[in-house]
Formats: C-alpha cells, structure tokens, sequence
C-alpha cells in the first residue's frame, strides 16, 4: 500500500524541514479551533497537535466510523468527541478525488510549538508592546521551546496515532534596550511564538542551546522521521 503524507501545516519552515530530510509530503493547513484543558506547556502541545491532525484527516477521509486504537486510556476518553464530530462529512471537498485511493495509506503529521518562559507559554505577539515585553523578558536568560507532534493515520477502520513532545532550552545574551528595540522594529518577530526566529535575525542574540535546534525552528525533524519509518511510511 502507498502511504499519502500529508502535513497538517502552512508553516514555511516545517515544510523546509520535512523537505530537507527526503520526506515527501502534501500540504493541508488545519482550521481546527483550539481547545486546551492544560496550562502545561508539553501538554498542550501535544493537544493542539492532536486536534490540527484530526482536523486534517477529517477533511480528506470519508470513513463515517472509527475505532480509537492507543495505549492511553486518558487520552482516547479525551479525544472520543474529536474524533466522532462530523467525520463522516469530508469537509475538503477539492480533495476528495487526490487523497485516500483504495492503495493509499493517509498519514498526516499534526505540529504544534509554543515558547515558554517560567513554565508560562508566549504566544505569538499582539503588538510591538507585546514584542518588546516578550523579548525583554528572554534577554539574559534562558527559556524553553516545546513543540509536540501528532502522527495519524487509519488502519482497517481504526484510527492510530502516535503523539509526543520535544523539548529545548535555549539560552540568551543580554541584549540592551537598542538592540530590543531594532529587533522588534523588524517583521521578524510577528508570526513566530515568542516574539523571535531563531534561525533569523536574532540568532544574534543566541547564546545556545540544549537540545534539537530543529525542535525551535518548529520540527523536531529527526524524531518524526525515525517515527514515520518505523511504521513504514517512509
């Protein structure tokens, strides 16, 4: 059986990320709303993972049943409402004829990542005064970035997935109230969790790092890949 990976991601840099290490993919970006019952970083990114790879496999399957199969009691109660919602309805009506042919396996990879800072998540910032805090706040110090990755797919009516986290620390430099200010003067920080890119203008201000620098870009790349081959997929 063929296997159709599909990343449930817009992000720019994932895609990149995928791309770098050989794996082939399509792209069908998640509209799923956000529901979070946790405040723990690592948890919620593995729910909001989950979600955006279920919200994705709704879209391009049209099995009306399914079963949950995973080793986690918790999170099969959790996730029995998600997955029974509409799943009968495909709601990607310009995919119906490109995704899950009689010789294809749908498996579509769910992302998530947030910066936290004292266990406290920085989202993505509202204004230049919400950049100027957040980035005031990392100077000097260190913080972490969690990203957590759902992996799904069905399988002779049963839906399985596998999720998990990654986590970074990443340690910055002092920076002064000039050099704050000339980073949140540019584009740079207003897409990106945590007011800042690593892998752009303030990898200036980057002391290090402990842990998958790819896991701060927004893909702990080496994890999903050694998780898609050992079921296969790639």
């Amino acid at each position: 059986m063929k296997n159709k990976i599909i990343l449930a991601s817009n992000s720019p840099r994932r895609r990149e990320l995928l791309s770098q290490v050989g794996i082939e993919f399509d792209v069908v970006p998640s509209g799923a709303e956000e529901k979070i019952t946790s405040s723990v970083p690592s948890d919620v990114v593995m729910e909001l993972s989950f979600q955006k790879a279920l919200d994705v496999l709704k879209k391009v399957s049209t099995v009306s049943d399914i079963r949950i199969e995973n080793n986690s009691e918790k999170r099969k109660s959790q996730t029995n409402e998600l997955v029974n919602s509409n799943l009968s309805q495909n709601n990607c009506d310009n995919f119906g004829e490109n995704f899950g042919a009689n010789d294809e396996r749908i498996v579509v990879i769910g992302a998530d990542t947030v910066v936290s800072y004292k266990q406290k998540i920085l989202g993505k910032p509202k204004n230049i005064a919400d950049a100027r805090r957040m980035i005031t706040a990392l100077s000097g110090g260190e913080h972490e970035v969690y990203t957590g990755v759902t992996i799904m797919w069905l399988e002779d009516g049963a839906l399985k997935y596998e999720t998990f986290f990654d986590e970074t620390i990443v340690l910055v430099y002092n920076m002064s109230e000039d050099e704050i200010e000339d980073y949140i003067s540019t584009d740079e920080p207003y897409d990106k969790a945590g007011s800042y890119g690593i892998q752009g203008l303030f990898a200036a201000y980057v002391q290090g790092i402990k842990g998958d620098y790819n896991n701060v870009v927004g893909l702990p790349v080496a994890k999903v890949y050694h998780i898609l081959k050992k079921y296969g997929f790639v």
